[in-house]
């Protein structure tokens, strides 16, 4: 298939590189059961099956569809993705590859203060002074950069010198799973209480998703949803 791609945060993207199985995917190996993998069903029948399974929880069928995203995107954001032990990773590696000066800065609407209520979240109110707050990350991200590069002039081996950068530092890896266990995360991620930066990775990734199992993704948002 080819690459879809939607640009997240100012230097990131995630990209749907590869999906096997579909919507009927599920609803045929769900038949299985009973052998009857192979007879043939309308569209409507695999539809009414697939949002059965979705609403019901009978998990195993959809672990059969897998999805594989391409992603850039901060490591502090890496760090929480990678939570989700199911997926398959491959990363890049500063070890043979020299980082780019490429940094997360936030927007001035995303310098929000520290919650009162939340030990791990933000509040809505933004600081005082957005802009400072952002110069500062700007002016450290550099001058850290600046660091790295040094040490690599002097010589120093590149699984060292990394050791300077932060974790605003933009990495890439692919990330690959199946269909249920990308739903988990999608549930998790996507909760008003994740970080701003997860939520939007998160909400890309569905959105690539969609277009492949509509029937699966519409059940499962609808079970979502308060009764």
């Amino acid at each position: 298939m080819t690459p879809t791609e939607i640009p997240v945060l100012n230097h990131g993207y995630v990209a749907l590189v590869d999906v096997m199985g579909d919507d009927q995917t599920a609803a045929r190996c769900a038949r299985t059961s009973y052998r009857n993998a192979g007879a043939a069903r309308s569209v409507e029948d695999d539809a009414k099956l697939t949002r059965y399974l979705v609403t019901h929880k009978h998990t195993t069928p959809l672990e059969f569809c897998q999805l594989r995203f391409y992603m850039k995107m901060p490591i502090f954001v890496a760090r929480q993705l990678v939570r989700h032990r199911t997926a398959s990773i491959n990363e890049l590696s500063l070890r043979y590859v020299t980082a780019t000066d490429e940094f997360y800065i936030p927007d001035v609407e995303r310098c929000q203060r520290q919650s009162t209520t939340n030990k791990q979240g933000s509040a809505d109110a933004i600081v005082d002074n957005p802009a400072a707050v952002r110069a500062i990350i700007q002016g450290a991200g550099h001058d850290a950069f600046m660091n790295y590069e040094r040490l690599l002039t002097e010589g120093l081996a590149k699984e060292l010198a990394r050791t300077v950068l932060p974790l605003g530092t933009y990495t890439e890896w692919y990330w690959q799973t199946d269909l249920h266990n990308f739903l988990h995360m999608c549930k998790l991620r996507l909760d008003p209480h994740a970080q701003y930066e997860i939520r939007v990775y998160a909400k890309a990734m569905l959105d690539l998703a969609r277009p492949h199992f509509p029937t699966a993704i519409a059940a499962w948002e609808g079970a979502l949803q308060p009764a």
